[in-house]
């Protein structure tokens, strides 16, 4: 029983009705042989054309089909819409359909067209993916077990070429990216996609080491965890985010802790940008130099905090830049650490304080191992916005994890 033997369905095109044993697109025979092999010191070598006088294997450059009838398309045509992704995936082909998956993430971007859906099965992907301007959603099964792994060869993920917010990235770990700009999401060029439900983590570069936002590039992130980032070297801004020239992203329930800059901006570096960030946790991030451990803003006409909690960071929680123009926050309805005089103006910055912030422990689970939910105890805890509510129908918690009540009565 030698190599490269197997068990499965041929699936030829119709062997019952008509006698046709030619291999259909999805036989597991294709590109499945050898062109030759050494049996007891004999070689043996498959002939040059099959029963039809069709060059084997065909076309040139191919692995051989087994059987009688090689096949011409290798795995055959198949056009989406719905690509699949499997690392695990053992045929010695692929044209990614659900018979005959892609083993890369990248594979089924060149072959989609935009409106496509890439559905990729857990694993590990060691790669680093470029959209290419494709509106297409690219779907994990699991944001934990779903993992795309930089190798640190590069930025994890990248939107750089007008990708409008039907461009999707759903459902991944995104880790061990190593870039000059965007360690684990690099934006730019007008860029604007739509994140969610992703752990970006264990990234490096000189600015944005985990999520960089640059040049107009207004991506939304939702359900997002940006967690142990780190902007290194002598340009070492935004070590969780950093949006820069006119890129205005929206940040809805994320946390950004633990990440750090050798310069300003541990958790978040704005210049001349204008994000807004909504039931966000800024937390144990730490800036090198002291300038904006939780956030730095340099020339930025408007931050806007809402439900947000920031607190914890070293060495301050929010300053601004006492350089270039003038910087506003606007603030309401959240938990900031030291209150309003905590954040450092340097005499270039403009607080509003708008409704309902606060200065109190916000009280969570396990801040030594990273579980920044709230506890029952929670003074956030429907402190939010009472126009805007969580899923449980009471009013909105401050920061990105509510704290959802399934106690019915009596």
């Amino acid at each position: 029983w030698g190599d490269g033997n197997i068990d499965a369905d041929p699936l030829f095109v119709d062997a019952d009705s008509s006698g046709d044993y030619h291999l259909t697109d999805l036989s597991p025979c294709i590109s499945a042989a050898a062109d030759s092999v050494q049996i007891e010191s004999v070689w043996y070598f498959a002939p040059t054309t099959d029963i039809e006088g069709n060059p084997r294997p065909s076309p040139a450059g191919t692995i051989p089909d087994m059987g009688a009838y090689e096949h011409e398309n290798g795995a055959g045509d198949y056009n989406g819409p719905v690509w699949y992704v499997d690392a695990s995936a053992t045929l010695p082909y692929a044209n990614g359909s659900a018979f005959a998956k892609f083993i890369k993430i990248q594979f089924a971007i060149d072959a989609s067209t935009s409106g496509d859906t890439v559905l990729v099965a857990a694993g590990t992907y060691v790669e680093n993916i470029d959209y290419g301007g494709k509106n297409i959603a690219i779907l994990g099964a699991d944001r934990e077990t779903t993992i795309i792994d930089g190798g640190e060869a590069g930025r994890v993920v990248t939107f750089q070429s007008g990708e409008l917010p039907s461009a999707v990235l759903r459902g991944f770990t995104l880790q061990n990216g190593l870039e000059a700009n965007g360690g684990g999401i690099y934006c730019t060029g007008g860029s604007s996609p739509s994140l969610y439900d992703l752990i970006i983590t264990n990234n490096s570069a000189n600015g944005g080491a985990g999520v960089h936002c640059f040049s107009g590039s207004s991506p939304r992130l939702e359900n997002i965890k940006i967690i142990n980032n780190s902007a290194t070297g002598n340009n070492g801004r935004g070590g969780g985010l950093r949006c820069t020239t006119n890129s205005d992203p929206t940040l809805v329930n994320v946390l950004i802790s633990d990440n750090t800059a050798t310069q300003e901006g541990g958790g978040v570096f704005c210049y001349n940008s204008d994000p807004s960030f909504v039931n966000v946790t800024i937390t144990g991030n730490l800036s090198s130099i002291a300038d904006g451990g939780g956030m730095f803003i340099k020339s930025n006409s408007g931050v806007n905090l809402l439900n947000t909690i920031i607190g914890g960071n070293e060495s301050n929680e929010i300053e601004f830049s006492s350089v270039d123009d003038s910087s506003t926050i606007t603030i309401s309805y959240s938990n900031i650490a030291g209150g309003q005089d905590s954040i450092i103006t340097n005499d270039n910055g403009t607080v509003i304080w708008g409704d309902g912030s606060i200065d109190v422990d916000p009280m969570f689970v396990d801040t030594a191992n990273g579980n920044y939910h709230l506890l029952a105890s929670s003074q956030c805890i429907n402190g939010g916005d009472p126009t805007t509510f969580d899923s449980d129908g009471t009013i909105a918690d401050i920061g990105a994890y509510p704290y959802l009540n399934s106690y019915s009565g009596p």
